[in-house]
């Protein structure tokens, strides 16, 4: 017998009595994606790379920063850096699995945060924290055109381990552009201590030349690069940013231009 209060607890939809694991049926309610945020500029200060380089380096990218606030809309991640690195060492040697290095890693990619927040203060800025970036960014960006946040994605201890070893794949560079694709933004930027993605690793071979555009297919196939390898994947499966670039923060003026959508770095694409 039908119970006569199921029709009542049921919702009428396409994906109702639909296994969502098949890609044809959910076809049949897929729309374009919504860009939720197309003016937004994502800007990544690498934590070894830039950070870590201490006062000389991190108050002129401020300044750059600053400067574009007047005219651009502005969410400014940072990466975790050297402590992250000691960190993680740490919990290698005690046994600790993946998810809760990654944990380790983004509470030091927040404290970076904490310190690029507190040099911008008296420009209305503020740090705020992921689920905060998640869900008021745009309450935030009203009040200040610039928010502060941590570029380390929040699997903590979702993450999955690698292939090989232990060690997270998904660090900052490939929360940058997690975030970017989600919230459909206008242009993500990488700011490393190198041109862009070269030949070779340009500190141990003085013949490497700077590769103004790589692909993810491409990317796959490099040796050695500055970026997350698992970029490759990010935007081969993103839907909303198609590429990314990379950019050398220690050359003053660098990162305007490439806010202003100059051709600077390396452009990496799907």
């Amino acid at each position: 017998m039908t119970d006569p209060t199921f029709s009542a607890k049921d919702v009428p939809s396409q994906l109702m009595q639909q296994t969502l694991l098949d890609r044809n049926l959910v076809k049949v309610v897929d729309r374009p994606i919504t860009r939720l945020m197309p003016d937004l500029n994502i800007v990544l200060l690498g934590g070894r790379s830039i950070l870590d380089r201490g006062g000389e380096v991190v108050t002129s990218l401020v300044e750059e920063l600053r400067a574009a606030m007047g005219s651009l809309q502005l969410l400014v991640l940072t990466g975790p850096g050297v402590r992250a690195r000691h960190a993680m060492r740490i919990g290698l040697d005690l046994g600790l699995p993946t998810g809760v290095l990654s944990n380790l890693a983004s509470i030091e990619g927040e404290q970076n945060g904490a310190m690029v927040a507190a040099l911008m203060a008296t420009d209305g800025v503020s740090m705020v924290g992921h689920g905060t970036a998640a869900h008021q960014l745009a309450t935030h960006l009203a009040a200040c055109p610039l928010v502060v946040s941590n570029a380390y994605p929040p699997f903590g201890l979702h993450e999955l381990p690698p292939a090989v070893g232990k060690l997270p794949v998904h660090g900052a560079d490939a929360g940058a552009l997690l975030l970017g694709d989600s919230y459909g933004a206008a242009r993500v930027v990488l700011v490393k201590d190198v041109d862009g993605i070269c030949t070779g690793d340009p500190a141990q071979d003085s013949s490497a030349t700077l590769l103004p555009r790589v692909s993810a297919a491409e990317l796959r196939d490099l040796a050695t690069s500055p970026v997350e390898p698992v970029l490759a994947d990010l935007l081969d499966r993103a839907r909303q940013i198609r590429e990314l670039q990379i950019v050398n923060g220690l050359v003053p003026g660098n990162l305007t231009k490439a806010l202003a959508g100059d051709h600077v770095g390396t452009i990496l694409h799907a």
